[in-house]
């Protein structure tokens, strides 16, 4: 019986020690087989995107030439690869890359900053790619920060054209709060510099609407579309279009001036009949072909003056106009809701 159980112990153990060293030899033969495998040619690997929505002006990339590299790698340049299919090539690298390429040993790894705007590109997946030669650089797919903003309303008050009021928000997604700096606007391909108030800089902090009161005399782009751009210190940008509608016409029905007395002369306004409201006129000016602004010396009637809808109204302006004969003057009538009506005449 003991004999029984010493052959059987002994063959246990022999199936366990054959079994462990056939395990052995597989494991053996597979990393074997990953040796043979090793790569001839140097592989890239890349890893730490950063992107900050502070700054779009750049990103910055780690590359690593692995440690069982066969030989070094020399970076020659970056792409990226945008959701539109377009790519990218990154001219400026910091450190600077060689016109032979930058080497990299094996083991070692670099952190590369690459100036591309990519505003157009937030909240986007890109394809950043890594051009080496005499090897592979691979490819990294990362998201860009986003960042949102948007001009939620814009309205006026037809009683005053000298302003309109914009509200901004910054999205409740966006990566950081950013500072609005400038508000401009763009009508007949002229850039109008806009004030507002409050006054800017302003912080736009994500989710937040901020109201601005833009001072700017809309009057004389009734019925025309304008392009409202808000702009932060980052670069990024808000941006509306808007049709002005139209609330008031001031139009000057006529000028005449008489050759016998160069005291005065006289001009017809009408406030059309399409006009949703009075206009008071404050402000009856002349402005000579070298900038100088006149005012007649009285008209009458007396200024301010209502001129209610579909109503006309001559008034005369005391000036002596005797030493400006020939010459092509400006004549502007304003109100006090900011409307207003211009037309030149040569003064016979």
């Amino acid at each position: 019986m003991n004999i029984s159980k010493m052959l059987f112990a002994a063959v246990l153990i022999a199936v366990f020690t054959i079994g462990a060293f056939l395990s052995y030899l597989w494991v053996v033969g597979y990393y074997a087989s990953l040796q043979l495998k090793t790569p001839e040619k140097p592989v890239l690997s890349m890893s730490e995107f950063l992107a900050s929505a502070e700054d779009p002006s750049f990103f910055s990339i780690t590359i690593l030439n692995p440690s069982f590299s066969p030989s070094e790698a020399y970076i020659l340049g970056i792409l990226v690869l945008t959701e539109d299919n377009a790519v990218h090539k990154i001219t400026s690298i910091n450190p600077a890359i060689p016109s032979g390429g930058y080497k990299l040993n094996a083991g070692e790894s670099i952190t590369l900053k690459c100036s591309w705007n990519w505003l157009n590109y937030v909240g986007q997946q890109i394809n950043i790619i890594v051009l080496v030669r005499e090897g592979t650089g691979g490819a990294l797919r990362a998201t860009l920060p986003v960042v949102e903003l948007g001009i939620t309303s814009i309205t006026e008050r037809p009683e005053c054209s000298d302003h309109f009021n914009i509200t901004i928000v910054n999205s409740n997604v966006s990566a950081v709060g950013v500072s609005l700096v400038s508000v401009k606007i763009i009508v007949d391909d002229l850039i109008h510099e806009v004030e507002t108030e409050p006054q800017l800089p302003i912080k736009l902090e994500p989710g937040v609407p901020v109201s601005l009161m833009c001072k700017w005399n809309w009057a004389y782009y009734q019925n025309k579309t304008i392009t409202i751009i808000a702009r932060t210190a980052q670069g990024y940008i808000a941006r509306a279009a808007y049709t002005i509608p139209v609330y008031a016409t001031l139009i000057i029905r006529g000028v005449e001036f008489n050759p016998a007395n160069a005291t005065y002369f006289n001009i017809t306004i009408f406030n059309s009949e399409s006009s949703i409201l009075p206009l008071t006129i404050t402000s009856i000016e002349v402005m000579l072909e070298n900038g100088t602004r006149i005012k007649p010396t009285s008209i009458i009637p007396n200024l301010p003056f209502t001129l209610d809808i579909n109503t006309i109204a001559t008034f005369s302006c005391e000036w002596d106009w005797s030493t400006y004969r020939g010459e092509e003057i400006l004549i502007e009538v304003l109100t006090e809701q900011s409307y207003g009506a211009r037309i030149t005449y040569e003064v016979p």
